[in-house]
């Protein structure tokens, strides 16, 4: 019988959870050959890095969505490239702004020289309880990932009451009446979710999809270098966080290297283990009016040290 993979989509907006509910997934997978497609909207990939470990392959596709026509013949390399590996299991982690109603065209279309090896079983879609019902009033995207998604998990449930659990869940029900919808925090996903072929709770038929470069928005590289005190930080990152989606990344505290990992008003900054070269975040705007003279003026009050922005 010919060799096939088993295949999981991941998808969610921005800060929902995607990468430690990926990070969860390969603890119960650790002891199969995996293979890893990670895309970010930033032109530097941070996630990447979070996951990277021995015996793991790893694609990293960046400045854009997947799905996007900027991305997606790259992102069909890549999954040839993987087809030729002995790699037992892939996960595909989305942009948080890209609309996942593609995928399975985009397996269909790269058959020829893969042939039907890949053995797609669905779309799981992580959503951020404390913000999912806002987002999803504005932002048509947050809408399609919850549409295209076989199965929804509602993350960050300790965060909110159960009144407002059940609003989320409504919401989503109200986009997508058929996929389970599993409540959890941390990211945590029953193992089990992928023994089942998810694909047995159908999609809608596909329509347009909403990646192209004219909608996409704004994004940001800041660079510095230097040695930095964190509650200096976290007061420069609080002054973004009116006109930013997300902000992540890595910066050289006093104590060592930290992750950067911000959405919204919400900002952890936690030691990691790694060693980069200058410090580094990347910064998804909200708003397409320019803002490098406000977020320099913010660095200048908060640092002495020279901030780039790309």
């Amino acid at each position: 019988m010919s060799r096939k993979i088993p295949v999981y989509l991941i998808t969610g907006f921005l800060g929902a959870g995607k990468t430690t509910l990926l990070k969860n997934l390969l603890e119960f997978s650790q002891n199969n050959k995996i293979g890893i497609i990670m895309n970010e909207f930033g032109s530097v990939g941070i996630d990447g890095t979070l996951v990277k470990k021995e015996g793991i392959d790893l694609i990293e596709i960046n400045n854009g969505s997947i799905f996007c026509s900027c991305l997606a013949s790259t992102f069909a390399e890549g999954l040839i490239a993987m087809a030729s590996t002995p790699i037992e299991w892939l996960f595909i982690e989305s942009s948080g702004l890209s609309d996942p109603s593609g995928m399975e065209k985009i397996l269909y279309d790269i058959q020829p020289k893969t042939g039907d090896i890949y053995d797609f079983r669905g779309t799981i879609c992580i959503v951020d309880a404390t913000s999912f019902i806002e987002l999803s009033q504005t932002l048509e995207v947050t809408r399609k990932q919850i549409e295209y998604s076989h199965l929804i998990v509602i993350n960050k449930a300790d965060l909110v009451d159960s009144a407002r659990l059940n609003s989320v869940e409504e919401s989503i029900r109200s986009l997508n009446p058929v996929a389970p919808i599993v409540t959890t925090s941390y990211g945590r996903l029953d193992h089990t979710w992928l023994q089942q072929n998810l694909e047995d709770f159908p999609l809608p038929p596909a329509t347009s999809n909403l990646n192209c470069p004219s909608n996409r928005p704004k994004t940001l590289l800041l660079e510095a270098d230097g040695v930095f005190e964190r509650e200096k930080l976290k007061g420069f990152l609080q002054s973004l966080s009116d006109f930013a989606f997300r902000i992540k990344g890595f910066f050289k505290l006093n104590e060592g290297w930290h992750y950067v990992d911000g959405v919204n008003t919400a900002i952890s900054i936690t030691p990691i283990n790694i060693e980069r070269n200058i410090s580094q975040l990347v910064v998804i705007l909200k708003t397409r009016q320019p803002v490098m003279d406000v977020i320099q003026k913010s660095w200048k009050r908060h640092f002495s040290n020279e901030l780039h922005i790309k």
